[in-house]
C-alpha cells in the first residue's frame, strides 16, 4: 500500500518534507506528490534532498494554482534534470493544458496523472495516454473508477472545510481517513489526501480571529481522526502569540490520555515543548510541525503494516 501525500508547494509543507526526508522519516511506501506554487528555493532544497536521500517523490509538472506554471522555463531556482532517477514519478494534472509530454517517462519511472475533472477523463478514456500511465489519483467516484480500472489511486480530502476557523471549535474531533491504510479498498492501488492542509488553495493566508492546531491521530481500532484545538480569545484580531498558547495548552491537556504510542512522534513533543517556554514560534513552524507529526505518524503505521504481512 502506497500512501500519496498531495501537496502544494508552500515554504513550510516543503521544509517539513524536507526535515523529514533528512531523517528518514518518509520511507519508500510515502511518495510526496508537490504541486509547486512559488519559484522557491525551498524547492529547490528539497528536491534536491529527496535527491541525495533516495526518496520517492513526484513534482507535477503543469500546476494548475499560482503562477509557477505561467513563469516558463526562466526560473530563479531551477529544478535538475529528473529523468535519470528510479525514485521519480513524473506527474502531471489532467486539465486544459495536458500534454502528453508531461508524463514523458525513462529508466524505468513509473508515471502519475490527476485526474477529478470527470468530462476531460472521459475524453481521454481510449487514448494511449490512459493506456500507459501507471497510477490515476481519483476521487473516490465509481464512474472516475470505472474508466482507469486497477491503475486507480483514491484521492480524498478528509479534512472539514470551514468558513472560519473558529468554526472547528464546533467540530472538535473527527473521522479524518476516507482510505484505509491498512487493506487495499475497492480495488485501488493506494491512497492520497491533502493531510491537515485541505484542498482549498489560497494564495495568500487570510488574518484570522482564531488559531487552531490540527493533530491526526491514530485510534486503537486503526482509523485516523483529527482534533482541533482553537483559542479562545477570538474577539479580535490581535494577540496572536496568547492565541496561540491558549490552543495549545488545551493539546498539552488532551495529549497525555489519547496520543500514546504510535501517536507520540518527535514532531508531537517538539510541539508541545513549546509550552514550557513563553516565546511565540510562529504559525508556519507550528503547521510544520503538525504536517511532520502526520506523516512521521503515517511512516509508523505503514513500516507496522509491513511487518504484519
Amino acid at each position: 500500500m502506497i500512501y500519496y501525500p498531495y501537496l502544494r508547494g508552500r515554504m513550510y509543507d516543503l521544509l517539513a518534507l524536507k526535515e523529514l526526508c533528512e531523517h528518514e522519516q518518509l520511507g519508500t511506501n510515502i511518495i510526496p506528490i508537490i504541486e509547486p506554487v512559488r519559484d522557491s528555493k525551498e524547492l529547490q532544497q528539497t528536491v534536491q534532498t529527496f535527491i541525495e536521500h533516495q526518496q520517492p517523490f513526484s513534482v507535477i509538472a503543469n500546476p494548475q494554482v499560482s503562477l509557477y506554471g505561467l513563469n516558463g522555463e526562466a526560473k530563479l531556482h531551477p529544478l535538475p534534470d529528473l529523468s535519470g532517477f528510479l525514485f521519480f514519478h513524473p506527474s502531471a494534472i489532467l486539465a486544459p493544458d495536458f500534454s502528453s509530454d508531461f508524463l514523458k517517462t525513462s529508466s524505468n519511472q513509473t508515471s502519475v496523472l490527476i485526474a477529478k475533472n470527470y468530462p476531460l477523463l472521459k475524453a481521454y478514456e481510449n487514448t494511449r495516454i490512459l493506456k500507459q500511465v501507471d497510477h490515476v489519483l481519483i476521487p473516490e467516484e465509481a464512474r472516475l473508477h470505472k474508466i482507469v480500472g486497477n491503475k486507480a489511486v483514491s484521492l480524498t480530502d478528509p479534512l472539514a472545510f470551514v468558513e472560519h476557523v473558529a468554526d472547528y471549535a464546533d467540530l472538535d474531533d473527527e473521522y479524518f481517513q476516507a482510505a484505509n491504510w491498512w487493506k487495499q479498498v475497492d480495488n485501488y492501488q493506494g491512497f492520497g489526501d491533502y493531510s491537515m492542509v485541505g484542498s482549498h488553495y489560497f494564495d495568500k493566508g487570510m488574518p484570522s480571529r482564531a488559531i487552531a492546531l490540527h493533530i491526526i491521530y491514530v485510534t486503537s481500532d486503526g482509523s485516523l481522526r483529527i482534533h482541533h484545538f482553537v483559542s479562545d480569545s477570538n474577539q479580535t484580531m490581535g494577540g496572536q502569540k496568547d492565541k496561540f498558547f491558549e490552543a495549545l495548552n488545551k493539546l498539552v491537556t488532551w495529549a497525555p490520555d489519547n496520543l500514546k504510542g504510535l501517536n507520540d512522534t518527535p514532531a508531537l513533543r517538539e510541539l508541545l515543548n513549546y509550552s514550557k517556554q513563553t516565546k511565540f514560534p510562529g504559525l508556519g513552524n507550528v503547521k510544520k510541525l503538525s504536517l511532520m507529526h502526520h506523516f512521521q505518524l503515517m511512516h509508523r503505521l505503514l513500516d507496522l503494516r509491513n511487518k504484519v504481512n
